[in-house]
């Protein structure tokens, strides 16, 4: 039996632009205690090799630190081996981070051809390639390229955009995977794990990143263990993220106060993790005297970490009368009612914001925000 661990896109060292300084240090700290917690399961589980598909190291010049962290890592398993296939963001590269000495269990593919390493103790063959020089790749290394040895396992790794031809992220098709006849084809570059699927008879699957850096990246995040124990493999996602990124929409349709809008948000969060970085979207119909004070509410409502309110509702909840009033209040609201209704998204927004400032101005209310 094999036990194989496939990982990508773990990105150490990640600036974290969008976050505060604050924030973006807690989020470097809590990618390495994912990374350990996949070292540590590597070691529980006994785990013969670890396939990195690209994009390990955020850049190919980290810190001395970050190096030292990875080698740290990655000797307390010496025993297992570590095949690399540098991505986009960690090219293969003069004075770069794979240009260094590394640990004797890691391998690191240098060229742009594909090559393999024969993982020694098991039957195992690991075919793989490298971005060199640059974050572009715009061939395929693994097109027209079958296993020269059909009695070993034969697994792919590698940073790739499968579906895209114009890509110059190394362009795949499924058909390129599918003729490739590999046992197994891991890789980087995408950092949502929809799980393996099939290429033909390959089997092929992104891991995913370890932990997601933005609400582009919601849910768990984690790797795939791979067992290849005589007939055909079998597969498991592993979940090592400490800190995830969710989306919520939130139906407030007819919420008549602050106090009532304050208790259902309070009550959706209460649904999530206090390591949940959590965007919330109200939406629906609204009173246009409901005044929705997004920083308020997102410095008052608490139990995630971080909490990220969008007003997407529209105050036309109750506006029959104001369709039929015939004062200067009816006329202002018919005049944006078009955009309010079948506007883009952001008319719609500042449509709905200049109905509540507007209509409260006109009734000699307080239209500060």
């Amino acid at each position: 039996m094999i036990k194989l661990l496939h990982c990508a896109d773990i990105h150490l060292e990640s600036p974290f632009h969008s976050k505060t300084p604050e924030q973006s240090a807690l989020m470097r700290r809590e990618l390495k205690k994912s990374f350990l917690s996949l070292i540590n399961t590597v070691k529980e589980e006994n785990i013969d090799v670890v396939i990195m598909a690209g994009d390990v190291f955020d850049t190919p010049y980290v810190s001395a630190d970050t190096v030292a962290f990875f080698k740290d890592a990655v000797l307390s398993v010496p025993n297992v081996k570590f095949i690399i296939s540098p991505g986009n963001h960690d090219p293969i590269c003069e004075g770069g981070v794979y240009d260094g000495q590394l640990p004797d269990n890691v391998h690191v593919f240098r060229s742009k051809e594909i090559s393999y390493i024969d993982v020694e103790g098991t039957n195992l063959r690991v075919y793989g390639y490298a971005f060199v020089g640059t974050n572009v790749l715009e061939t395929c290394p693994f097109v027209g390229v079958k296993p020269e040895d059909s009695s070993k396992i034969n697994v792919l790794c590698g940073h790739a955009e499968i579906g895209d031809p114009l890509s110059p992220y190394c362009p795949a098709s499924v058909t390129d995977i599918e003729n490739t006849g590999f046992d197994y084809c891991g890789f980087g570059h995408i950092h949502l794990n929809e799980g393996v699927k099939m290429a033909g008879s390959v089997p092929y699957a992104y891991s995913g990143c370890l932990n997601g850096r933005d609400f582009g990246e919601t849910g768990a995040k984690g790797a795939v263990i791979v067992t290849f124990d005589g007939g055909k493999p079998t597969f498991e996602s592993r979940i090592f993220s400490t800190y995830n990124y969710e989306e919520a929409k939130l139906d407030v349709s007819g919420t008549g106060d602050g106090s009532e809008l304050r208790r259902k948000i309070s009550a959706l969060v209460s649904e999530y993790s206090d390591t949940t970085f959590l965007r919330v979207e109200l939406v629906g119909y609204v009173p246009t005297t409901l005044n929705i004070d997004v920083k308020a509410l997102e410095s008052e409502i608490n139990g995630v970490f971080y909490l990220e309110i969008r007003d997407l509702t529209l105050p036309l909840y109750g506006t029959e009368q104001l369709k039929n009033d015939p004062t200067i209040i009816g006329e202002f609201f018919r005049s944006l009612l078009p955009m309010l209704e079948n506007g883009t998204p952001e008319e719609r927004r500042t449509a709905a914001k200049a109905l509540r400032i507007g209509i409260s101005a006109l009734r000699g209310e307080d239209v500060s925000e």
